[in-house]
């Protein structure tokens, strides 16, 4: 979780420096309204927007608006973190050119893996994609593994529900928070897909 911060902190420090740099040496007037008109944003959203133009749409693309809905209605996530370009890449390692858009949000409590991350995969990427995130999956099982205290947790990842379609990619793991039972989970994984 503070990995992702410091990720997400640096390459905001990193954007600012490149726009502070690039504003520096430009005389030009017609280039100062241009830059005074841009709307704000978040540290997170600008280092989502910088990867997220590697990796196709950046999070929150509308397409995927209805299935991340109906799973977030399956298996509430208590405290959400917006997955961004970054994660995709550095956490779930998928290749930027495999992901054509995605839509996701993750719990940041401590020691809850709760995960809802729909995928459109680009032509041809989603056995890759599935196979990345099954590893993803081993990967957070060791982690939760290493603290006793994470038991709810582990157990949660190691049932993640991973479904891919040549259209769309699916992961669930349950939020700690979650009351739904296996069977619903599945059955939401399940309209989704049927849904595409």
């Amino acid at each position: 979780m503070m990995k992702r911060k410091f990720f997400a902190l640096c390459t905001a420090l990193a954007l600012c420096a490149g726009l502070l740099a690039g504003c520096g040496g430009s005389s030009s007037a017609s280039s100062a309204p241009a830059a005074s008109s841009a709307p704000a944003s978040s540290a997170s959203s600008a280092a989502g927007d910088a990867a997220g133009a590697r990796a196709g749409e950046e999070n929150g693309a509308p397409s995927l608006d209805a299935a991340v809905d109906t799973l977030l209605a399956a298996n509430p996530i208590s405290n959400q973190f917006e997955i961004a370009a970054m994660n995709i890449e550095y956490d779930f390692m998928l290749a930027a050119e495999d992901v054509a858009s995605y839509k996701g949000v993750k719990s940041n409590d401590n020691g809850d893996a709760g995960l809802v991350l729909v995928i459109q995969p680009a032509a041809g990427k989603a056995e890759a994609i599935c196979e990345a995130l099954e590893t993803y999956k081993q990967d957070q099982v060791a982690f939760y593994g290493n603290y006793a205290e994470f038991g709810q947790a582990q157990a949660n990842v190691q049932n993640a529900i991973i479904s891919g379609s040549d259209s769309l990619v699916v992961m669930l793991i349950a939020s700690n928070e979650c009351t739904s039972d296996a069977a619903a989970l599945s059955a939401a994984v399940d309209s989704v897909m049927n849904a595409q």
